[in-house]
C-alpha cells in the first residue's frame, strides 16, 4: 500500500462558524484514526482562528497565514507546502465530508495513481429545508444541486468516471503530482476557474482525471443562498474567465468569452442578440428596476417562473457588467 495517512489543506477567509461545521466532521465523525490525517487551515481572512485550536486540541491541526497571494489558488499553494503526507486532498471550507470520506480517496489512489480524483457533492438535509421556503433557495436548489453535466463523463469503473476536470472544492492527488502538474496559478484572485485550468494542465500531461459518485460530501453554504451575495460569487467568479483566456488563449473560443466581449460588427447575429441583452440588463437602472421587482413579486407570492427569469437577469447583468469591468482593465494595461 502506497498510501497510509493524507494531507488535508483548507483555504479560508472570514468563515469561521462555517469552518468549524466543517472541522467537526473531519476530526469527530471520521472513520480514519487520527494519526492517519492532518488538517492544514490557510487563513486568507482578518478573522482570528485561535478559538478554533480551543475547540479542536488536536496536534494534527494546524492553522497558517496565507503566505501566497490572496485567493483560493494561493491558499491552496500555501497549505500543500506544509502537508507533511505524500496525498493530498484540497477542502473547500464548507465542506461536511461522509465518514468513510477519507478512507475512500486514500483506496483509490492506491489501485489507479497517478490520478486526480474528485468527490460528489449534494446540499445537506436542513439547508434544502430552509432553501425550500423561498424563492430565491428554490432557484438555487433547481439550477445548482445538480452542478455535475453528466454528459460530460464516461465510465470508468464502478462508480468511477473519467472526465476533464474536477473541482477543487474537493480534490486529491498526490504531491508528486502537483509538482509535476505545477502549482495552482495565483493570478487567479477569486474562487472559480483556477481548478480547471489546473486540470487543464495535467489532461496536457496525460494524467488521468476521475470522479467518484459514491464519494459524497455536503455542500454547507447557507450563506451563499441569499441573493446579493450569491450575484457578487457569480461576479467574482466570472473574473476568472478572463485569466483563464490570458493563460490559454484558445480559451476565446468559449462562449463566455465571445458573449461578454465589446460588440463587433463581424459577431454573429445571435451573438449580438445576447451581447445587446447583458448590455442593457447592466445598466444601472435596469438593475435597480430589476431588485425592485424582486423585491415586490417576492413579496406578492409571484410564481417562481416568474421570479426566476429575473434572477436569471441580474445574473446576466452582474456578470456582465463584471466582466467587461476586468477586460478594459486587461486593455489599458
Amino acid at each position: 500500500m502506497k498510501y497510509q495517512a493524507i494531507s488535508i489543506c483548507i483555504s479560508t477567509k472570514n468563515r469561521k462558524k462555517i469552518l468549524q461545521q466543517t472541522l467537526d466532521t473531519i476530526f469527530h465523525k471520521q472513520d480514519l484514526p487520527s494519526y492517519q490525517f492532518e488538517v492544514i487551515v490557510t487563513n486568507d481572512g482578518t478573522e482570528n482562528l485561535d478559538e478554533l485550536k480551543n475547540l479542536f486540541p488536536y496536534s494534527n491541526l494546524n492553522i497558517l497565514p496565507n503566505k501566497h497571494n490572496p485567493g483560493s489558488a494561493g491558499g491552496r499553494n500555501n497549505g500543500i507546502e506544509n502537508a507533511k503526507f505524500p496525498l493530498v486532498l484540497f477542502l473547500d471550507d464548507d465542506i461536511l465530508i461522509t465518514p468513510s470520506f477519507l478512507k475512500r480517496i486514500i483506496e483509490i489512489h492506491n489501485a489507479y495513481d497517478p490520478v486526480i480524483l474528485g468527490g460528489n457533492r449534494l446540499y445537506p438535509d436542513e439547508l434544502i429545508n430552509i432553501a425550500q421556503q423561498y424563492p430565491f433557495g428554490r432557484y438555487k436548489l433547481l439550477y445548482e444541486y445538480q452542478w455535475l453535466d453528466r454528459n460530460t463523463i464516461k465510465p470508468f469503473k464502478g462508480s468511477l468516471f473519467e472526465l476533464d476536470s474536477v473541482a477543487s472544492f474537493s480534490m486529491s492527488l498526490s504531491k508528486e503530482t502537483y509538482y509535476k502538474v505545477g502549482s495552482f496559478n495565483e493570478m487567479f484572485k477569486f474562487a472559480g476557474c483556477e481548478d480547471a485550468e489546473f486540470c487543464y494542465r495535467a489532461q496536457k500531461l496525460g494524467y488521468r482525471i476521475l470522479f467518484d459518485e459514491d464519494l459524497l460530501c455536503y455542500h454547507n453554504e447557507l450563506d451563499n443562498f441569499e441573493l446579493k451575495a450569491w450575484l457578487q460569487r457569480q461576479s467574482t467568479g466570472i473574473l476568472s474567465a478572463i485569466t483563464v483566456c490570458q493563460l490559454h488563449p484558445e480559451g476565446k473560443q468559449h462562449p463566455t468569452w465571445f458573449t461578454n466581449t465589446p460588440l463587433k460588427k463581424n459577431d454573429p447575429w445571435e451573438v449580438k442578440r445576447i451581447k445587446i441583452k447583458k448590455w442593457i440588463l447592466s445598466r444601472w437602472i435596469i438593475n435597480k428596476m430589476l431588485f425592485a421587482f424582486v423585491w415586490l413579486f417576492e413579496k406578492l407570492h409571484i410564481p417562481d417562473k416568474i421570479l426566476f427569469r429575473l434572477y436569471n437577469a441580474l445574473w446576466l447583468g452582474y456578470t456582465y457588467k463584471a466582466f467587461r469591468k476586468a477586460y478594459y482593465k486587461i486593455a489599458k494595461e
